[in-house]
C-alpha cells in the first residue's frame, strides 16, 4: 500500500492492497465487462495455475468483491462474477490509480 504518514494531501495515493496484487487486478479487469466468467475460462485469461487462481478468487470472495456460483447447466462449473461492491471497489481503485498517474506527471493528465 502506498502511504505517507501525516500528510492528508497524499491520502488519494493509498491503493487497496487486496486489489493491487497483479493477478487480482487481471481478474477484476477480466470480470468488469462481463456478467460472469467460468473459472476455467478465467484461468486461461489470467494465465495462472488452478490453485493460485482459487486462492485469489477466495480472497476476493471473502472480501465481498466477487461471488462464486455454479452453472445451472453443469453444477461442477464454477462461475465468478463481480458483486456491486466489487464493481464500486474496482472503480474507486482505478480512480485512485489515475490520481497517482496525474500526480506523477505533475498534475497534467
Amino acid at each position: 500500500m502506498i502511504e505517507h504518514s501525516g500528510d492528508s494531501r497524499l491520502a488519494p495515493l493509498r491503493l487497496d492492497p487486496l486489489l493491487h496484487e497483479p493477478a487480482r487486478l487481471s481478474i477484476l479487469a477480466a470480470l468488469t465487462p462481463a456478467e460472469y466468467i467460468a473459472f476455467s475460462a478465467l484461468q486461461r485469461l489470467i494465465g495462472v495455475s488452478k490453485s493460485a487462481l482459487s486462492k485469489h478468487i477466495s480472497a476476493l470472495a471473502d472480501a465481498g468483491v466477487v461471488v462464486i456460483t455454479s452453472s445451472p447447466a453443469d453444477k461442477r462449473t464454477r462461475r465468478i462474477a463481480l458483486t456491486e461492491f466489487g464493481r464500486e471497489s474496482f472503480d474507486t481503485y482505478l480512480h485512485r490509480l489515475e490520481e497517482i498517474v496525474r500526480s506523477a506527471r505533475g498534475g497534467s493528465a
